[in-house]
């Protein structure tokens, strides 16, 4: 039963992002918000590009020649020239956009828009916290960038981040340092996953907590409600979801060995980061209008769900979906994000769901998951992140 009271938190999230994990994220962190009887407001960052491309085009500049920091960007840029020039693919993505525009209207409570920092500094004044979370929010672009450190809430708002995570394993002393400096008027801070416990310890020389991601902080119910408004049907047949957003071809690959090897069809979310040729021919359904409601019915209705995605292991653990964490990077790599999977498995007591070889695929394929133990792991986890949340607020 929620609680009203008389507290007002704004949310600095990405809620604006065409990312079924960013967009799930942030819809929980309002929603769980609301639950503990707050008043409780989206930051609408949409007014604010010009203010944040500033620090994150300085960054870019700073590391022009970071080889691995273009490469990963180079996707994105060849999905856009993609969409320009293939008008078919075009008109599939544009699809994809309409459905994540249609959730972020229907389901969020905005703060009005700001131009600038100033602005937003004004309009947050009257709120008693900002809490910033979850997602990759403190990757270093994004600490350029000033957004999501918080620069613009000044005293007495408090600053509170909630399973924030920095996307990297390592930051240089440079970043170290920015960070030092932005955390050190934050009330309470926690992260989701252990390497950024350690990069927060290394930088102000506190360790903190290590929470559960927003979306977990919502019940299986509660998702299932939210799946009930899904404006597409599941397929009728008995299938595999895809959702991969890395290029390993091998990777799709082991769910067409899966779904042989059970008579299922295979249901995928296909480019939804940037263009892979792998993602055009191996599934039988690629449903380009689903968005973030739709995403979640087809995982919960789903026999298998094979993914390189942080939330795609998140929901098949709340739906109790037998699942397959495939590795979208190399774990030494400067890009690797791999350190929030870990995590998660390590609390849920599921680590060798991993899979890093068709060999390690196989071996899961033989193991059944036992839910009834991920299920306790599970709300507990919950119940420690939630009491955290309600003690950073003072509530």
């Amino acid at each position: 039963m929620t609680i009203t009271c008389s507290k007002r938190v704004a949310v600095a999230s990405c809620h604006d992002k065409i990312n079924f994990g960013s967009v799930l994220q942030a819809y929980a962190t309002q929603r769980a918000l609301e639950e503990l009887g707050v008043e409780v407001n989206t930051i609408d960052k949409r007014g604010l590009g010009h203010a944040i491309s500033e620090g994150r085009n300085d960054y870019y500049l700073e590391h022009l020649f970071d080889v691995d920091l273009y490469r990963a960007k180079l996707g994105f840029v060849k999905h856009r020239i993609k969409q320009k020039l293939d008008a078919d693919f075009g008109k599939k993505m544009a699809k994809r956009k309409s459905a994540f525009s249609s959730f972020e209207s229907t389901h969020f409570s905005f703060t009005p828009q700001a131009a600038s920092f100033e602005e937003l500094g004004a309009l947050v004044a009257d709120y008693d916290s900002v809490v910033v979370g979850s997602d990759q929010l403190w990757l270093p672009v994004n600490i350029a960038g000033r957004y999501f450190t918080l620069s613009f809430v000044q005293p007495p708002v408090r600053k509170v981040s909630y399973s924030t995570s920095f996307g990297v394993s390592s930051l240089s002393e440079k970043y170290l340092r920015k960070t030092k400096d932005f955390l050190s008027d934050f009330s309470a801070i926690s992260v989701r996953e252990d390497t950024g416990a350690d990069l927060v310890e290394k930088a102000t020389g506190v360790r903190c907590s290590v929470v559960c991601d927003p979306t977990m902080l919502l019940a299986r119910d509660q998702w299932a409600s939210l799946a009930c408004s899904s404006s597409i049907d599941v397929p009728d047949e008995p299938y595999v979801f895809c959702y991969f957003m890395g290029k390993n071809a091998w990777n799709r690959e082991c769910a067409q060995e899966l779904a042989k090897q059970h008579n299922l069809k295979i249901v995928a979310i296909a480019h939804p980061d940037e263009y892979v040729k792998a993602d055009d021919d191996y599934a039988d359904y690629y449903p380009w209008e689903a968005g973030p409601a739709e995403w979640v019915n087809l995982i919960a209705h789903a026999s298998y769900v094979c993914t390189d995605s942080f939330h795609g292991s998140v929901f098949s653990n709340i739906f109790e979906v037998p699942f397959f964490s495939f590795r979208r990077h190399e774990n030494m790599g400067a890009q690797s994000t791999n350190s929030r999977i870990d995590t998660l498995l390590r609390v849920l007591g599921n680590s060798d769901r991993i899979c890093e070889s068709k060999d390690a695929f196989r071996a899961a394929m033989a193991n059944e998951i036992d839910f009834v133990s991920v299920r306790q792991r599970l709300n507990v986890y919950r119940n420690e992140s939630a009491n955290w949340l309600k003690s950073a607020l003072e509530l």
